[in-house]
């Protein structure tokens, strides 16, 4: 389970190299916020690429986020249990690739999110 979890998150490709060693040190702090609230940093740091692609990664992650809890919101009036189960598991799983996201920023790294990345909603 391990190594399948590694082998997905590094199959995401690397951009690291296209964004500029100043925009990656000051980006930092505001690239962590895009996994928690993407808006804000997106419209203050228009000019810094490395945060703006790390706000739309957070942003992607956030619309998503919003549907599932919709859908799930919806079918779970049925007071099936696997539904809620199902639902927890999600949630779970778009913590952990928020998680990803801030350890991909502090470690400077441009980066997409795994499975999220292939669902491009937000460019």
């Amino acid at each position: 389970m391990k190594n399948f979890i590694l082998k997905l998150i590094n199959s995401v490709k690397d951009e690291t190299y296209l964004y500029d060693e100043n925009d990656i040190k000051s980006g930092k702090d505001m690239g962590v916020l895009c996994y928690i609230i993407p808006l804000i940093p997106y419209f203050l740091n228009k000019d810094n690429k490395f945060v703006r692609y790390h706000s739309i990664n957070g942003m992607n992650l956030f619309i998503i986020a919003v549907f599932y809890y919709l859908f799930f919101k919806i079918v779970s009036n049925i007071n099936i249990s696997i539904f809620q189960v199902i639902l927890s598991i999600i949630w779970l799983l778009l913590l952990i690739l928020s998680c990803v996201g801030i350890s991909n920023v502090c470690s400077g790294k441009a980066r997409g999110l795994p499975i999220i990345n292939k669902i491009k909603i937000f460019k």
